[in-house]
C-alpha cells in the first residue's frame, strides 16, 4: 500500500486535509469527519503527519509558479 500524500500552496503555512484511509472506514461505518489539520512551516517543503487514527500522510508544498517558470527556461 502506498502513503498518501496531500498538496498544499507554496506560501500556505496550515492546512486542512481529509485522510483517504478515515473516509474509506468512515464510508464502510457510517461515520463521517475523516479530516485533520496541521501546520508546515514555511522554510519546510515536505511533512509527515498523522491523521486522528495515526495513518501517515505527507504533506508536499508546491513550488511558486516563478520557480516553476524559471526551471522550464532552463
Amino acid at each position: 500500500m502506498s502513503g498518501q500524500v496531500i498538496g498544499i500552496a507554496a506560501h500556505a503555512t496550515s492546512f486542512t486535509a481529509v485522510c483517504d484511509r478515515c473516509a474509506e472506514l468512515d464510508a464502510r461505518e457510517g461515520w463521517s469527519g475523516p479530516t485533520f489539520a496541521g501546520r508546515l512551516d514555511l522554510d519546510l517543503d515536505t511533512g509527515v503527519f498523522l491523521c486522528r487514527r495515526g495513518h501517515q500522510v505527507r504533506v508536499m508544498r508546491a513550488e511558486p509558479q516563478g520557480q516553476t517558470e524559471l526551471a522550464a527556461a532552463s
